[in-house]
This record gives C-alpha cells, sequence and structure tokens, in this order.
C-alpha cells in the first residue's frame, strides 16, 4: 500500500507505519498533490499531525497553486486548518481566515455569523416586501401576509 493509499482510506496506523518504514513524506500525485494535501481537504486532523510529524513539507502546492492549508480552508476543516496555520506564508494565512470567515483563532470564533433574531427576519422581510410592492413584483408581498396570517395563527393556537 503506498502512502497515498493509506491516507485516502484514512488508515493513521498504516501512514505511521510507512513513515517510520522510511517512506517519502511528500510525494505528489498526478494532480500534484501531496499526502499532507489530500489529508488536509479531506478533514483528516490525526493524519495531517501524523504527516507533519514525520517531514511533510506544508508549503508544497499542488498544480493549481494551493497549499494544504489553503485546501483545509476552502472544504471548512479549521482544526486542521489551525494545524497549518503557523507553517503558512501571511498570504496564505490571511486566505484561510478569509475561506473560514474567522479571525486569527479558528478554535474560540464562530465559523459563520450567528443567524439574525427573528424580529429583525421580519423586519428585513417586510421592507423587501415593501420594495418589491413598489417595483410592481406582488408576489414578495403575498408572500409576507401569508406569513403573518400563518404567526398570528400559531399564537392564537
Amino acid at each position: 500500500m503506498s502512502l497515498f493509499d493509506a491516507v485516502a482510506a484514512g488508515d493513521l496506523a498504516q501512514v505511521e507505519a510507512l513513515l517510520a518504514g522510511g517512506a517519502d513524506p511528500n510525494p505528489f500525485d498526478s494532480d500534484g498533490r501531496t499526502p499532507l494535501i489530500v489529508a488536509a481537504e479531506n478533514g483528516h486532523e490525526a493524519l495531517v499531525r501524523t504527516l507533519l510529524a514525520g517531514g511533510a513539507d506544508p508549503s508544497l502546492t499542488d498544480r493549481m497553486g494551493e497549499s494544504a492549508l489553503i485546501k483545509a480552508a476552502a472544504h471548512e476543516y479549521p482544526r486542521v486548518a489551525a494545524l497549518l496555520y503557523p507553517h503558512a506564508s501571511e498570504d496564505e494565512q490571511d486566505m484561510a481566515r478569509t475561506l473560514l470567515r474567522v479571525g486569527t483563532d479558528f478554535f474560540n470564533l464562530p465559523r459563520a455569523p450567528p443567524p439574525p433574531p427573528d424580529d429583525f427576519r421580519r423586519k428585513l422581510a417586510s421592507a423587501s416586501a415593501y420594495v418589491s410592492n413598489k417595483l410592481g413584483d406582488s408576489n414578495p408581498s403575498e408572500r409576507l401576509e401569508r406569513l403573518h396570517r400563518a404567526e398570528k395563527n400559531s399564537k392564537k393556537s
């Protein structure tokens, strides 16, 4: 079994055995990806840790010029991205933060903004219906009226 096969299978024990046996931690596949990039884009945190400890180079990129950090961030794996973040250039760090929509701390900041309160949603829907009605589109107004009727009926029950 190759290192790529073990990483693709998520077989941590086999990856450890191959690296301990002297396997090159930085081979490239036909797409120019390394085992570290494959592990990162699939969110395998334990494999990423093992590959880094085994000498995998986190600065290597695939044919598209994307590193393991960028792959992890693009696939929304913040814990994997946090492992790779210290090894990246400042530009890659900025890109990862942008892709993950977080600040510099991957663990303590929310991945996505919290949803607005229901009252805000209703006001926004009302404003949207008003504008749509002024533009001649009556469907949003009808949808808003149905929403208001449904809310009133649910409060009566």
